[in-house]
């Protein structure tokens, strides 16, 4: 490998590792912590001069918050999922043989190369396609 190219390769990663320690660094010295709702906690905490009894209580306001909506973000991703699915599916049921082989090679070049087990909540697994090289 040529040496400009190496040292710069080589300084362009030191510098990101620095930088991402100075990041964690200052978050744990100036606001306690990594977590964002614990910074934003202390933020509020700061920036609203809460008492103690306001600091505990907006605490768990926040942690409440995060597992609701933790909650959701898993039932949207199944939910997008499954519409996914269902609509690979109908498409599927559309195609002749061959046209589903060229759709699933159109399939893996936008949406990149992964196990097919084309279903839907009605129809139970249909297996479409399997990635290639499975038996």
């Amino acid at each position: 490998m040529n040496k400009p190219i190496y040292y710069a390769l080589t300084g362009l990663l030191l510098g990101a590792v620095l930088g991402a320690w100075g990041m964690r660094f200052y978050f744990d010295q100036t606001l306690g912590s990594w977590s964002a709702s614990q910074r934003f906690l202390v933020q509020l905490g700061q920036d609203l001069k809460l008492n103690a009894d306001q600091q505990g209580k907006v605490g768990d306001i926040l942690k409440d918050q995060k597992s609701r909506m933790e909650s959701l973000r898993r039932q949207w991703r199944f939910q997008v999922f499954t519409l996914d699915r269902e609509g690979e599916d109908a498409i599927g049921r559309v195609l002749t043989d061959s046209q589903t082989d060229a759709f699933m090679m159109i399939h893996d070049r936008i949406h990149g190369q992964m196990d097919r087990f084309l279903w839907s909540l009605e129809s139970g697994p249909t297996a479409l396609a399997v990635a290639p090289g499975a038996p």
